[in-house]
């Protein structure tokens, strides 16, 4: 939080910016040089889908909460946005969590807080569940949608102009779908810049998908998963963006 800083989840998400191939569908366009980040955009609302196994991480690490046999870590964010610095999240991690965590930014400032309790300041939301899965990164939309300019990202989004997609529509819309080649997850995964979560680097199947609004063409989904050399997505994250410009967000400090 920061909106749940459960793990280096994935500034794969630098891949919002990365689009590449998809087999058989349509060849880009020349107007998707003019790709942009979603914080060009005034505000946005968005969820958060995290699914894990537990098999992939250290368990002599695990929090005594976590230390409960084999299970699946699940995580549930609805959050919203406001740019260029104001974000409002609430998570709920099974099976860790009864009431859900919430979470405001503002600026520099941070407060979180459990169901209704009282709301605190700068105190990190999931400390020992952070700690276990060896993250630096967060599930909040910053950090996921709109990732620092790196030469990875400048390369991949490069190639974008010759990459085919997919036309899907999503909820904000018709949408282009594009599934990065495996050397170009390769890539990603590699480079720590944008991929902290170091499982990724385990892990003999990894598989990327993002979505570009048609009309805007800003990022507003992504899909990253993962197998283990014993289950079939063992890993899986999606961020979806659910309205853009929605009318009636305020996120202000709490009282």
């Amino acid at each position: 939080m920061r909106a749940l800083r459960l793990a280096p989840l994935l500034v794969i998400v630098g891949l919002s910016l990365v689009l590449a191939a998809c087999g058989d569908g349509k060849p880009a366009s020349e107007t998707m040089n003019q790709l942009k980040g979603v914080q060009t955009l005034h505000s946005y609302r968005w969820t958060t889908e995290l699914r894990a196994d537990s098999s992939l991480f250290d368990q002599s690490q695990a929090p005594e909460a976590l230390r409960v046999g084999p299970f699946v870590l699940k995580a549930h964010v609805n959050g919203e946005r406001i740019a260029p610095d104001r974000e409002h999240a609430k998570t709920i991690v099974e099976p860790v969590t009864v009431e859900p965590r919430e979470a405001i930014t503002v600026g520099t400032q941070h407060w979180n807080r459990i169901g209704n309790g009282p709301w605190r300041v700068g105190v990190e939301a999931f400390p020992a569940a952070r700690a276990y899965f060896g993250g630096s990164v967060t599930l909040s939309a910053r950090a996921l949608l709109e990732p620092a300019e790196t030469s990875t990202i400048a390369q991949l989004r490069t190639e974008l102009t010759t990459m085919p997609y997919r036309e899907e529509t999503v909820a904000t819309g018709p949408a282009r779908r594009y599934t990065l080649r495996p050397d170009q997850v390769a890539l990603v995964v590699a480079d720590p810049s944008i991929n902290p979560f170091a499982v990724l680097k385990t892990l003999p199947a990894v598989r990327i998908d993002l979505w570009i609004d048609q009309e805007r063409l800003v990022l507003v989904g992504l899909r990253a998963s993962a197998d283990s050399p014993t289950l079939s997505d063992a890993f899986v994250l999606e961020i979806r963006v659910t309205e853009i410009e929605p009318t009636g967000v305020s996120i202000e400090v709490p009282r």
